[in-house]
């Protein structure tokens, strides 16, 4: 028999919740179908949370060694892998349950099943046991995450590899690894590794880590990883991975050289890719082998009763804005149920973005290539709070608009980024200028207090240049 919706979501992750959380408020009827066993999504799964919980442990291991350096002993230090396994594992368990008692308060139609599409409005969901259920639904939205893409490098696939998936669940730490790739999730790995002893290399094929960043944020990283004892190859071509004499060995093109790294194992971070494989898109006119799934501002495919959201979206792989997404998708679907076209647009000019590597990068905004910015920046080192911590390294750069003095973009590499840009993200909301960001108080002696001297540059030098030209309005 087939069930009737008004709305089905496939996927019940960060974009797939927030999506049902919004179309529940709604008078009509809405499935949300996931086939995980465990509910939460890759976030609490297998990214954000397990990793920052692994990231943590190896964070407060770091420290301790330090404590000489405060003048503190401390002596017989050790990383237990199990035990901080068990942390992770215990606390993803909490996260997870407290998900999934949240999805089952909505006033929904939970199904568990793999769903794909026989038709532009019906879906076919193959439960446990051989079990099927026929659906129709006048709406959809697909939010059914991401997947590893491995790339056909000769040999990775024989020889073998860990991911971020995989990586999670050791219960030993390998003697050496070799990572491939140099974005945040093989950064983030590569300093766990390397701080709990692990002898690491990252081989990156850009010509610099974290890419998407500002090119001397991506040069303070690589500088603070080298003096950490981690190498770093990168603008590598690789071009075969096999085993030999027990370990695994990368070879790579290196400045034009042949490189060969060992290893006792590889971990693969070259990237992931939207889990749209085996909905049946095709069926729908859809074909994914020949080009990306299409979408505009409002989250909406080239099927306009289909919607798509987070990761299977492809865009940023990111919570907050796989939230925003879903959001607005299931906004958008409410309107065409209502005989409305959509007018919810997704806003990237916040666009944000975090790597919990020590030390910490953030940034915000869009980098706005096609016009001219003032920019300012000031480092940690000269810092007063940064300097009592002992976390020196890094700087903060401020972008403004010329004209209005509006902050534009801000990027921090140093000591709590992810916590202070924020106050960059407020001051970029609101609109805010680096006179407002100025006017605001600033307690001493603390971390945040260096936005303030970033901003005061770029004020100061706009005054300068009005003073300059209008001379005798500005007495």
């Amino acid at each position: 028999m087939k069930e009737t919706y008004e709305l089905a979501i496939l996927g019940a992750g960060s974009a797939g919740f927030a999506a049902a959380s919004v179309a529940s408020k709604a008078a009509i009827r809405v499935a949300l179908i996931d086939e995980a066993e465990k509910l939460g999504g890759l976030c609490i799964l297998k990214g954000c949370m397990p990793s920052k919980t692994f990231i943590e442990s190896s964070n407060r291991f770091w420290e301790i060694q330090q404590a000489k350096n405060y003048g503190l002993n401390v002596e017989n230090l050790s990383a237990d892998m199990l035990r901080i396994q068990k942390r992770k594992r215990t606390l993803v368990e909490e996260f997870a349950q407290g998900r999934e008692e949240e999805i089952l308060s909505l006033p929904i139609d939970f199904i568990r099943g793999r769903a794909s599409f026989i038709s532009p409005h019906e879906l076919v969901i193959k439960q446990k046991g051989g079990k099927e259920r026929l659906i129709f639904s006048k709406t959809f939205i697909i939010a059914t995450g991401s997947v590893i893409d491995p790339l056909p490098i000769p040999g990775l696939a024989q020889t073998g590899f860990l991911t971020s998936d995989s990586a999670l669940e050791l219960e030993r730490l390998p003697e050496s690894l070799t990572i491939l790739g140099g974005g945040a999730v093989g950064c983030e790995f590569a300093q766990f590794f390397s701080r709990l002893g692990c002898k690491t290399t990252i081989i990156q094929r850009s010509p610099r880590l974290i890419k998407s960043f500002d090119p001397e944020v991506s040069e303070c990283l690589r500088e603070a990883f080298v003096s950490e004892g981690i190498a770093v190859f990168s603008d590598t071509q690789i071009e075969a991975v096999t085993k030999e004499n027990g370990y695994k060995k990368v070879s790579f093109l290196y400045k034009g050289k042949k490189t060969e790294v060992f290893s006792e194992e590889i971990f693969y971070a070259l990237g992931r890719k939207p889990n749209i494989e085996k909905l049946g898109l095709e069926k729908i006119g859809i074909d994914i082998q020949v080009q990306p799934l299409s979408l505009n501002d409002k989250m909406q495919t080239a099927i306009p009763h289909i919607f798509v959201a987070g990761d299977a979206s492809g865009n940023y792989g990111i919570v907050h804005i796989a939230r925003e997404e879903g959001e607005i998708a299931a906004k958008n679907a409410l309107e065409i149920l209502a005989g409305k076209p959509p007018s919810n647009v997704v806003c990237r000019r916040l666009t944000m973005e975090v790597v919990f590597t020590d030390p910490q990068v953030a940034m915000v905004g869009l980098w706005p290539s096609n016009r001219k910015v003032l920019c300012a920046k000031y480092f940690f080192k000269d810092h007063g709070k940064a300097i009592i911590e002992g976390k020196e390294k890094g700087f903060v750069k401020i972008c403004a608009d010329p004209s209005s003095a509006e902050i534009l973009f801000g990027t921090i590499i140093g000591p709590h980024a992810s916590e202070l840009i924020h106050q960059l993200s407020t001051c970029i909301y609101y609109r805010g200028t680096v006179e407002d960001l100025l006017k605001m108080p600033f307690y001493h002696p603390t971390l945040s207090e260096i936005l303030s001297y970033s901003a005061e540059e770029i004020f100061f030098r706009l005054r300068e240049k009005k003073e300059k030209t209008h001379p005798a309005t500005t007495r």
